[in-house]
């Protein structure tokens, strides 16, 4: 279990994984804690929240004329042509040319003005251009984040029902991606860690009697690599006799009478 202090770096985790900014090895660590966190669940289901918010509060953003006016005024003026230059002088003996140091510091600081202009322009043709995609990125962002926001209201609610035992179904390497939601007969799925499976493939969570019999409780997909909820499933018979769940990920789109191989995942009831 871990000291109150050390859920501060959890506390950080929250809000990157809510950017979907973490790095997979952090994403798939902080998932497994997510799933048996409340305090987790709810920062995550507040940043994403305050996402969709800032995503709908920013409109569209004309360019204010004065940006626009300042790059046409850093670009070099297309008209000009060597007729326009002073016209030279008769070339002769060649002769030092002798400057003054105030003439020499004039001339240096005009051409660092000239090049703080040239960068001014291209900096605000930058933030002209990314502002359209800004915009278009902080809507796609919304919507995501209102999906992942639905599904994780989803996932605490049935994690913290009245009368439901949570099972967490962990990997071979000892991480949570499935905890098993039992009230009664029926069974929900909390997934957070399996990945997607294809259209020739299925997931089958079984449940395991204390002789080892195992019976499927249901076939299941998993679309995103985030936090999801499979609901409407049932375990047949007594549920007091199921010692253990299993997740395995069989052929077809039907679960087979038994598995095809070994669980993906399992967990002691």
């Amino acid at each position: 279990m871990n000291r109150p202090d050390d859920h501060v770096v959890y506390e950080e985790l929250a809000a990157g994984h809510a950017l979907s900014a973490l790095e997979p090895e952090e994403e798939q660590h902080f998932g497994a804690h997510l799933l048996t966190c409340s305090r987790c669940q709810a920062d995550v289901a507040e940043h994403s929240a305050t996402l969709a918010v800032l995503a709908r509060v920013v409109e569209p953003v004309e360019p204010p004329a004065s940006v626009l006016e300042g790059i046409r005024a850093g670009l070099p003026r297309a008209d000009s042509s060597p007729s326009e230059a002073a016209p030279a002088s008769t070339p002769g003996p060649a002769q030092p040319e002798v400057r003054s140091l105030a003439d020499a510091r004039s001339r240096r600081e005009r051409r660092s003005g000239s090049a703080r202009r040239w960068i001014g322009a291209a900096a605000a043709a930058a933030v002209v251009l990314g502002l359209g995609g800004w915009n278009l990125a902080l809507q796609a962002r919304e919507q995501e984040a209102q999906r992942y926001g639905d599904r994780l209201a989803v996932a605490v609610r049935e994690l913290s029902s009245p009368g439901a035992r949570d099972v967490p179904l962990t990997s071979d390497d000892g991480d949570v991606v499935a905890v098993a939601v039992v009230r009664d007969l029926e069974v929900a799925v909390v997934v957070d860690g399996l990945a997607p499976n294809d259209d020739a493939t299925t997931y089958v969570l079984w449940a395991q009697d204390g002789a080892g019999a195992v019976s499927a409780v249901g076939a299941f997909d998993v679309d995103e690599q985030q936090v999801d909820v499979v609901t409407g499933l049932g375990v047949d018979g007594d549920p007091g006799s199921v010692t253990a769940f299993l997740i395995s990920e069989e052929q077809g789109e039907q679960a087979p009478a038994q598995p095809g191989g070994p669980p993906l995942a399992s967990g002691e009831v």
